[in-house]
């Protein structure tokens, strides 16, 4: 079995030297790491414009909205990994007829979807690479009262109310928080506080290595969810990965996260509710470390991606 997966920009952004990680890179590395291993795979790769196949495969996995090109493998498989702004139905309606032969999706009310529309479809959610995301060590650099890893793309609304209450505290934000053109386009005369403020607050990219590290260190680690992804009932990446981590985790509310992991993360409301939980967690330590315990237990136990990859192959394989 000759497998690859397809990326909408150029190979080559897990170079630190390239600047900006791209996450669909991020996350197909994990999967070729993983899918390697596997008796019944001869190859697996990650391919994009600048790095088409050379040859013909037998499964090419695109993880971006695009036309499948038929010329690059004898089944081609659209994994819709990610939320949108114009929501994933719209998405996932203009992507029927572009020449795939299955659908993959983090969300099961999408694959229910598929399904009443006679799509061959697969609900796998993310699975998180183990020999990366484990606990480690504290440093002194990283223990912060509240962390997050992330860019300006949960929308002002998202932002203002699951992210911007931990500026109360001592908050280690990463990320990319630098006005864009379309931010001062956007926002000529009134600008949500938030951006000016990130802008300021943020330290700047984080060393991919070092998340893990972050994650373990700070004593609570936020999440918030793209409001596609909230809608369509996904649990976020991010979300599994702290918990691998043994990362404490405060999330905004999903319904199938409550549901999965409900004693395995804090969930609020935002604003008020945000900032009245970190000050009990942050005052309650042990109670803290024993949801971060649970959640550890439920990963390795059911979200690791060597998991999610056998129920991959199998799909594959049924196409």
């Amino acid at each position: 079995m000759r497998i690859g997966f397809y990326l909408q920009w150029n190979v080559g952004h897990l170079d630190k030297r390239k600047g900006n990680i791209l996450g669909d890179e991020l996350f197909a590395s994990s999967m070729v790491k993983s899918i390697s291993k596997s008796n019944f795979v001869k190859t697996v790769d990650i391919y994009g414009p600048n790095k088409p196949p050379r040859e013909k495969l037998d499964y090419m996995i695109y993880l971006s909205p695009i036309l499948a090109n038929e010329n690059y493998a004898r089944k081609n498989v659209f994994y819709m990994q990610n939320g949108f702004s114009q929501g994933s139905e719209t998405v996932l309606k203009n992507m029927e007829n572009k020449n795939y032969d299955g659908f993959i999706f983090i969300s099961e009310k999408l694959r229910k979807i598929a399904f009443e529309r006679s799509l061959k479809s697969l609900f796998l959610p993310f699975g998180v690479d183990l020999s990366v995301f484990y606990p480690r060590e504290r440093i002194a650099k990283y223990e912060f009262d509240v962390a997050y890893v992330g860019n300006d793309i949960k929308g002002d609304s998202r932002t203002t109310q699951f992210l911007y209450p931990a500026v109360n505290f001592n908050f280690g934000l990463f990320g990319n928080w630098k006005l864009s053109l379309l931010d001062l386009l956007r926002h000529k005369f009134i600008m949500p506080k938030y951006k000016k403020v990130f802008r300021q607050l943020s330290k700047g990219k984080i060393p991919q290595s070092d998340v893990p590290i972050l994650y373990s260190s700070a004593r609570i680690n936020l999440n918030c969810t793209l409001q596609d992804c909230v809608d369509w009932d996904v649990i976020t990446l991010r979300t599994y990965e702290v918990l691998a981590c043994k990362g404490f985790l405060i999330s905004d509310r999903v319904a199938v996260a409550e549901a999965e992991l409900k004693d395995c993360v804090a969930f609020n409301d935002g604003g008020d509710d945000l900032i009245e939980k970190i000050k009990y967690y942050l005052s309650h330590p042990n109670k803290a470390k024993s949801i971060a315990e649970n959640g550890y237990k439920h990963v390795i136990k059911c979200a690791s991606i060597e998991a999610r990859m056998k129920e991959l192959l199998n799909f594959l394989e049924g196409l």
